[in-house]
């Protein structure tokens, strides 16, 4: 990859990095904003609980994000970035366009994603009755 697109994508990737920055800051002030709520209502207690949840679902996800971003701009220090880690082939630009810290070609995505799905899916309703929970009353 030239310098120019390199250059190009690194921007790309810092613009990503600042957005993460100020996503993570306001889940930290809604996060604030949760911990200061006191109620006894159950409902509140469930929506309040939930939203502590999804926050930190939320905040997993984009520090996640942001330690990709850095590996990102790491390959780039190295030369390395636009080659996928696993084939070593060029990584497509409209895929690093879409997903700038990818760091797997489409194809190598693709079998990644097919290891890590379950080998053998369990279908509703095909249990054997000693692996079946009892519900609880």
């Amino acid at each position: 990859m030239d310098d120019k697109k390199t250059q190009k994508f690194r921007l790309r990737l810092l613009e990503e990095y600042q957005k993460l920055i100020r996503s993570i800051n306001r889940n930290r002030l809604a996060e604030e904003e949760i911990k200061l709520e006191n109620t006894e209502d159950e409902g509140d207690l469930a929506t309040i609980s939930h939203n502590k949840e999804l926050l930190y679902n939320l905040h997993e996800s984009d520090f996640q994000r942001l330690k990709s971003i850095q590996e990102a701009l790491k390959r780039m220090d190295r030369g390395e970035y636009g080659e996928c880690v696993r084939c070593g082939e060029d990584i497509n630009e409209k895929r690093l366009m879409a997903v700038p810290w990818a760091t797997l070609c489409i194809q190598c995505q693709e079998e990644a994603e097919k290891e890590s799905a379950s080998p053998r899916p369990v279908l509703a309703g095909m249990l054997k009755p000693e692996e079946a929970e009892e519900p609880e009353i």
